[in-house]
């Protein structure tokens, strides 16, 4: 079997780095920049967090192991859905739109797109904004834009607090999942798959959940 995992560059890394390295234990003692392993039973490609699901649906990995948000993201954009299980709590955090109380909002900047448009679509206020992606570090940008808004991952909240963003609203919560292109995949380790909770899409969007 083969995994897809973030890479230790990703910002991914450390919520999955403990389940990995239970998986490949070798990893230990490997070159950090080291991006393909092979165990006895698997096989492990570390890449960019964002590109789990594409490795996953294209068939370059059986499993992968990413954000939840990474995957609705993936499967809004590409109108292709995946099976999700969830893992045990690691960081929760929310895809969040934010910006400053009281400002009519024409532009949002996110690096969540394809879930920005799918949310704007229904809001009264927000169907018709211009939605630009970025990769990321966006609270800056939201706050210098007199009409902006964003939607990002919010963990703590304290870089929205550092920014002046004093207006939130969560569009979903994110933790660890497993992501596959078959609602029965094989077992990862000791961890029996589809055993595990199932996650479907959020209700605000539009792509149909998997099915068997």
């Amino acid at each position: 079997m083969i995994i897809a995992a973030p890479a230790p560059s990703s910002r991914l890394h450390a919520p999955v780095a403990a389940l990995v390295e239970e998986l490949f234990p070798e990893l230990a003692h490997e070159y950090p920049r080291t991006l393909w392993h092979r165990s006895t039973d698997h096989a492990l490609i570390r890449c960019r967090g964002f590109d789990v699901p594409q490795l996953v649906a294209s068939g370059a990995a059986d499993l992968g192991i990413a954000g939840y948000d990474v995957c609705v993201e993936w499967s809004l954009a590409h109108g292709q859905p995946l099976f999700m299980w969830a893992l045990p709590p690691v960081r929760t955090s929310f895809v969040t739109f934010c910006t400053v109380v009281g400002r009519a909002v024409s532009t949002v900047w996110t690096e969540y797109p394809a879930i920005t448009r799918a949310w704007t679509v229904n809001s009264p206020t927000l169907r018709t904004a211009r939605v630009v992606p970025l990769h990321g570090s966006t609270e800056g940008v939201i706050r210098a834009d007199p009409t902006g808004g964003g939607v990002l991952l919010v963990t703590s909240g304290e870089t929205l607090r550092a920014n002046g963003l004093d207006h939130d609203v969560p569009l979903l919560a994110t933790d660890v999942c497993v992501v596959a292109r078959t609602p029965h995949p094989a077992a990862l380790g000791p961890l029996a798959v589809s055993s595990l909770p199932e996650l479907g899409m959020p209700s605000f969007c539009a792509v149909p959940a998997a099915t068997a």
